[in-house]
């Protein structure tokens, strides 16, 4: 007979169905990118006018490491703050007439990647920006990824839109934090989720209900046995 346990928690099931799916789009999105990845700046849409926190994503894939980014601040950004990042050195001339970020210094090895991230205020004009990037090797090669989409070295573009979703970013102008839809969105998820843990005790029905058939199997099996001894 099978004594009822509790084998797994909500969450371990949630995770559980969950994974084939993660599984699936993780295979998806890993196909184009060892197809051939390249310098990206995420988010792809932003609002027009808003702060946002920009991530640069440099691969490596040559033979070479990487020593040095230059980011070409599009026309319209007139705000703009770097990260500091551990090991670069940071040259920030967005107000100037070059309009270039610089990450130099550091090091990304062959087969590796490194993020940067700055905050920039967006164009007030709604439509698509360009970030051009040249990527700079030790040995003196460089790749310069200022092509139109679809080429083999496209520059990273962003859509400044109203329809992009709004996030949260820090307020530099006024030392706090700004609250947004995005924000928003992620309390009452969080607030959601702790009503669903608190309704679902970590119970798992299988276990028990096999129980359940096996004591039935037991009983009838009982009684078959007494009515061939009568």
């Amino acid at each position: 007979m099978f004594a009822p346990s509790k084998l797994h928690t909500g969450r371990g099931r949630a995770l559980q169905r969950a994974l084939p799916a993660v599984l699936a789009v993780g295979a998806a999105l890993a196909l184009p990118a060892l197809a051939g990845a390249h310098a990206v700046v995420q988010p792809s849409a932003s609002r027009p006018a808003d702060l946002q926190r920009y991530t640069v994503t440099i691969p490596n894939e040559g033979s070479s490491p990487t020593t040095e980014v230059a980011l070409k601040i599009p026309q319209g950004i007139d705000f703009l703050l770097t990260e500091k990042q551990g090991g670069w050195t940071v040259s920030n001339k967005a107000q100037d007439a070059s309009r270039t970020v610089r990450w130099s210094g550091g090091s990304i090895p062959p087969n590796f990647f490194a993020s940067f991230q700055f905050i920039a205020r967006n164009p007030v004009k709604a439509g698509p920006i360009e970030w051009k990037i040249v990527q700079t090797y030790a040995d003196g090669k460089a790749q310069r990824w200022i092509g139109p989409a679809g080429s083999e070295e496209p520059a990273a573009r962003t859509e400044i839109t109203e329809s992009a979703p709004q996030v949260d970013v820090v307020n530099v102008e006024e030392g706090g934090s700004g609250q947004s839809g995005a924000g928003q969105n992620a309390g009452t998820a969080t607030a959601g989720q702790a009503k669903a843990d608190d309704d679902d005790d970590g119970t798992d029905w299988v276990p028990i209900a096999l129980g359940a058939v096996a004591l039935v199997v037991a009983v009838a099996a009982l009684v078959m046995a007494r009515r061939r001894t009568s």
